[in-house]
């Protein structure tokens, strides 16, 4: 009887250390994510460093990794801009770190892109300004870690962009 009730015992151990084993790089990954990526404070908008591979922008005045032909104006208020910001994020499981209304009405956000499985954290950081009655914009998304981005920040702005602009298709 004794030995039967062991070999379940074993059975449980073996399976446990056999997962233990197949999570350890996992469990390392996420280990030096938390140390050697930590949150920025982006109070204002980053810019990518040149020759990048792993960051991307767009703006009136610089396009980094993305069609220099996309438009940085939105017609559409700064109000209907930034609930369909609101709106991809949530939607794309963004983590909010600083949403920040102006006294001019600008409006300025830094949120957090969790990659799945491995977990890095991106940056994605947006700034909307009063145009008239449109809004001028500026996107930024930058990977923490690593040299490559494998297109996933130019990816994830022109996904942004197209939520933004379908905005001012309502108008």
């Amino acid at each position: 009887m004794e030995g039967g009730e062991a070999k379940p015992s074993n059975r449980r151990r073996a399976v446990l250390m056999g997962a233990l084993l197949l999570l350890s790089p996992w469990l390392l990954v996420q280990g030096w994510i938390l140390v050697g990526a930590p949150t920025p404070e982006h109070t204002t908008m980053p810019e990518c460093p040149e020759q990048t591979m792993n960051c991307a922008s767009l703006s009136s005045s610089e396009t980094v990794r993305m069609d220099a032909g996309l438009t940085t104006v939105i017609e559409a208020n700064i109000s209907e801009v930034w609930t369909a910001w609101e709106d991809w994020s949530e939607d794309n499981g963004l983590r909010d770190v600083l949403d920040d209304t102006q006294t001019d009405g600008e409006r300025f956000s830094h949120r957090v892109a969790i990659t799945p499985f491995w977990r890095f954290p991106d940056d994605v950081v947006v700034h909307f300004a009063v145009q008239g009655d449109d809004t001028a914009i500026t996107l930024y998304s930058a990977s923490r870690l690593g040299q490559s981005d494998l297109g996933v920040n130019p990816d994830r702005l022109e996904n942004l962009h197209a939520a933004l602009v379908a905005v001012q298709a309502t108008n």
